[in-house]
């Protein structure tokens, strides 16, 4: 069969050289004028006027594929026709391997408004609402909007959070929580409200469905998680991107082996240090408390800590700074590992999502702190001594009281020896 090796590129050479060459090639580019090692390219136009043109096979040597295929197309010769000689793995791909296909028809529009909610790990509870959404009206994919508080004519307002910072949390935590939904297939951030007109031009599928005419309302709406949690509808759909699984599995193959991960997360914020904030003598002290021939403790510091050495007493420990700043990282890490502790924090929060994950949460009461008030409770639905009602399984724990020595302790104990005689 004759191939036709289309570019004249540095690939050309490497393609030559490789296993897929039969030698018996015809070489091409776009315009013609070029050559390979003396033997003059086709032009398009002229491979136009080849006959016979469906037995032809084409390798394409150039990263513009997609131009290089269109044109093809219009000449006769199918994309079934057509490879990628890729470089970079030294392989041949059926470009019918590489299409993929994306229709408004089939995909749900999210949109999570910064006038009316945080840049923050809230962004979950909305996420795992819009793929409900996604399944109940049967699309395919979502494509997440971030639509910005400000128009073309209103200044917009950062609440609690600078401009500076503000941005971070974009980028580092509301970008990041929507690639760890496997149906998310892309995210806008049009640059102000005015952008609305075109989405709504589309005429698609939304979340919340009232958006266009209600865009005044909290995306993290508990009463209907809730509502779900009570129908049994699956609500933990969050699994961060296989890439992270890599480098997580690689790192626990190096690192952990055959011992229990045990990942301890600590809060170290600025923000209500004094009533939020882990108490991390005691977390460090129960880290060395473990058999370290069974245990394999890991700890997590605060994103804005994790450069910080832990004191030279714990510095035995190992530490995961690359779990602090990338969450996609941190999410598989959570996943894959034996029990994940720490106190309430943002953070956490997506291990109820995370189907199997283990978990135990340190939460307490306090009416001095509006996030751990009654009135907070009562409005997410918490039972206090109760597990949440969205945790995914019977191993993730909320520990209702403070996170001393001795509560970690028997909180651990508890929730193995619950593993263990499941496991019989």
């Amino acid at each position: 069969m004759t191939t036709i090796v289309y570019g004249i590129t540095a690939s050309t050479e490497m393609f030559i050289r490789s296993e897929y060459n039969t030698d018996n090639n015809i070489f091409a580019c776009t315009n013609g004028g070029e050559s390979y090692k003396g033997t003059p390219a086709k032009s398009l136009e002229e491979l136009s006027k080849l006959e016979k043109k469906q037995t032809l096979q084409v390798v394409i040597c150039s990263e513009f594929v997609f131009d290089i295929l269109q044109s093809l197309n219009k000449i006769g010769i199918t994309t079934n026709q057509c490879s990628f000689f890729n470089h970079m793995s030294g392989k041949l791909i059926p470009c019918i391997q590489m299409q993929f296909d994306i229709d408004t028809k089939s995909t749900l529009y999210a949109f999570y408004d910064l006038s009316y909610n945080l840049p923050c790990f809230d962004v979950t509870t909305f996420i795992v609402l819009a793929e409900i959404e996604r399944k109940k009206q049967n699309k395919k994919n979502i494509q997440f909007v971030i639509i910005p508080s400000h128009s073309d004519d209103t200044p917009g307002l950062n609440v609690y959070h600078d401009n500076v910072d503000a941005k971070w949390r974009i980028e580092k935590v509301i970008k990041p929580m929507f690639n760890c939904l496997a149906s998310c297939i892309g995210i806008d951030q049009p640059i102000s409200q005015s952008s609305l007109v075109y989405y709504k031009s589309l005429n698609p599928s939304i979340y919340p469905n009232n958006y266009f005419q209600n865009p005044r309302q909290a995306a993290g709406d508990f009463k209907l998680l809730k509502s779900y949690a009570e129908q049994n509808i699956k609500l933990s759909n969050l699994a961060p991107p296989q890439q992270a699984y890599t480098i997580v599995n690689d790192f626990i193959r190096h690192n952990v082996g055959k011992k229990k991960l045990i990942t301890i997360t600590l809060r170290e914020y600025w923000a209500n240090s004094e009533h939020r904030n882990s108490n991390t003598t005691a977390w460090l002290d129960f880290a060395l408390s473990l058999d370290l021939n069974e245990y394999f403790p890991l700890i997590i510091r605060d994103t804005y800590k994790v450069s910080e050495p832990l004191e030279e007493k714990y510095q035995s420990l190992t530490t995961y700074p690359l779990a602090a700043v990338d969450l996609s990282i941190r999410l598989a890490l959570y996943h894959e590992a034996y029990i994940n502790m720490g106190v309430d924090s943002g953070p956490l929060y997506p291990i109820s999502y995370l189907e199997g994950a283990r978990s135990i949460i340190f939460r307490w009461c306090s009416n001095d702190i509006p996030n751990l008030s009654d009135r907070t409770n009562n409005m997410h639905g918490f039972e206090v001594g109760k597990n949440h009602y969205f945790n995914d399984n019977e191993f993730q724990i909320n520990a209702w009281m403070d996170d001393s020595f001795e509560n970690i302790q028997t909180q651990f104990s508890l929730l193995e020896n619950k593993i263990n005689k499941a496991a019989i």
